[in-house]
């Protein structure tokens, strides 16, 4: 198993105090307006004011770049700033921040990187770009002097990863597990609770939009072991590249199988599991595993996440909350953007 490893993977500016009562603006650009976007536009309308009060700074959307200029919206937006041009929005010196919430790889791959290139911050929750290209992209962002922040990334609203770098910086993590995809959660909660087969927990999943309509990134394990990547990032300061984690789905998974857990005192989740070896290298997997019915992770219902982390000194820390849903990672992107403003 390759790794790259990194020996800091924490770029954050730590000045969190306003030394001046001016007020300056900052213009946001936002790469994609879907249930992501909307959700970060009504929370910065929202928050507008308190964010000058709090921080000095006026926010100001520059310009929303979309795929469909005449697809209805869900919010009131000038159509002024509203474009389809990638280029142009890019190539706006007035812009400060950018947000990538397009999805897919290689397009939102190109959009960072020529974003951070640009010496413009950027804020993305594109965890499948990260699991690929994260070493290299924070090496671009380092040179440009700029910050990339992902914390909606990884368990939504859940700051795993700040969490991580502070237990990282003043301990030494052993081993991190959890529940990472709230929609696989969703469906074995179903399954656990109501008794039914798979097949008929995934339509109820769908319909509450907690899977795509092609929904083989989250069963198949695909997209916990993407964040697994990412978490062993931040964890363990190791790149390990999805394809190289040891990953099994839900798929297989039947009513009987809980029938047979539930008599034995378990039931199955869905684990995102990686520990520090003695010999420095890190094991990760994914795949379905027996939870005894006394432990968090078998009370961790529905579209939740849970992560523990195993650590020399503090001992086993816990972090829960909501990992599925738009306006949880549109919070978790606002929570990043806070972060510039008390760097600026």
């Amino acid at each position: 198993m390759s790794t790259t490893t990194a020996s800091n993977p924490i770029i954050r500016n730590n000045t969190s105090v306003i030394t001046s009562k001016t007020t300056h603006k900052l213009r946001i650009a936002l790469f994609g307006f879907g249930v992501v976007g909307t959700g970060v536009w009504k929370i910065l309308v929202e928050k507008r004011k308190e964010f000058r009060k709090a921080y000095g700074i006026d926010l100001e959307i520059g310009g929303i770049c979309v795929r469909d200029l005449v697809k209805e919206r869900v919010v009131a937006v000038d159509p002024a700033i509203i474009t389809d041009n990638i280029d142009a929005l890019l190539a706006d010196d007035s812009i400060d921040i950018v947000l990538e919430l397009i999805g897919g790889r290689f397009e939102a791959q190109t959009l960072i990187e020529r974003a951070l290139a640009s010496r413009k911050h950027v804020i993305t929750a594109n965890k499948l770009v990260l699991a690929h290209e994260l070493p290299r992209l924070r090496a671009i962002a380092d040179r440009s002097g700029v910050n990339l922040f992902y914390s909606a990334s990884v368990c939504g609203s859940v700051p795993v990863l700040r969490s991580l770098d502070e237990l990282r910086a003043g301990d030494r993590i052993s081993k991190i597990s959890g529940i990472v995809n709230g929609s696989t959660n969703f469906i074995l909660t179903s399954m656990a609770e109501q008794g039914i087969s798979y097949e008929d927990a995934l339509p109820e999943a769908r319909r509450l939009g907690f899977l795509e309509a092609d929904p083989s990134l989250d069963v198949s394990g695909a997209d916990a072991a993407q964040k697994l990547s990412v978490l062993i990032y931040h964890a363990f300061g190791q790149h390990i590249p999805p394809h190289a984690i040891s990953t099994t789905g839900i798929e297989a998974i039947t009513a009987g199988d809980f029938t047979r857990a539930k008599a034995t005192g378990h039931t199955i989740k869905l684990l995102a599991t990686a520990s520090l070896e003695a010999n420095g290298k890190v094991h990760a997997q994914v795949r379905p595993e027996l939870v005894p019915i006394s432990h968090l992770f078998a009370n961790t219902r529905d579209e939740f996440n849970a992560l523990e982390i195993q650590t020399a000194n503090a001992g086993p820390q816990v972090l829960y909350g909501k990992g599925a849903g738009s306006l949880p990672t549109a919070s978790a992107v606002v929570s990043d953007l806070i972060e510039v403003l008390k760097g600026e």
